[in-house]
């Protein structure tokens, strides 16, 4: 099964397990803080829309989610109608795409090679205004592309420890202001270790 039909199929229970994580909430509203009114944030891998979309669109930014799967992008367009959401792989995503106040990408990285993450951070560099933000939220642990079963279902991942994920970003160009490891317990799930950076592009 490929990715996209891993979250169609899991699209209402994803949510339901993880987008209440307060970390999450907290960074979106550092960013959201951050950015002028009518500020243009493209939140890669935006799932369901909630919260990043959602909370975003609420403070008058104008969102561009771009996701995989039809079944999140169903729920998106739903619960988020005053953002613009489109269907592709982020990964494939052409380098003049748009250009973006900030960049979001919570866990949607960890589907990713490492080669693919960081020819993804070099695409986001160039999407993004000089002076603009990239949030990330990543799961602790250090792998390139290991199978694991992700809610029942199997997918490849991968992840970073916090220093090689801050010295990464550094490599391709951002300044990282803040990185943090946290622990966060999904509605059904083990306890997860994970990895919240706010990086920015030089101005």
């Amino acid at each position: 099964m490929d990715v996209m039909e891993v979250f169609d199929q899991l699209a209402e229970k994803y949510q339901g397990e993880y987008s209440h994580n307060p970390f999450q909430s907290a960074l979106i509203e550092r960013i959201s803080s951050l950015l002028p009114a009518g500020a243009a944030v493209l939140d890669l891998g935006c799932g369901t829309g909630v919260p990043t979309a959602k909370v975003l669109t609420e403070s008058d930014h104008r969102v561009v989610g771009v996701d995989i799967a039809e079944g999140m992008l169903r729920l998106a367009r739903e619960q988020v109608p005053a953002a613009e959401f489109v269907h592709a792989n982020f990964a494939e995503l052409p380098d003049n795409f748009g250009t973006f106040d900030a960049v979001t990408a919570f866990f949607s990285l960890l589907m990713l090679s490492k080669a693919d993450i960081e020819r993804t951070f070099d695409k986001v560099a160039g999407w993004l205004k000089p002076g603009g933000h990239f949030a990330i939220g990543m799961v602790n642990f250090d792998a390139d592309s290991i199978p694991i079963e992700f809610m029942g279902v199997p997918v490849t991942v991968s992840g970073y420890l916090e220093p090689d994920l801050k010295a990464v970003l550094e490599a391709h160009g951002f300044t990282v202001i803040s990185i943090e490891t946290v622990f966060f317990t999904p509605t059904d799930g083990p306890q997860e270790s994970q990895i919240f950076a706010l990086a920015q592009l030089p101005e």
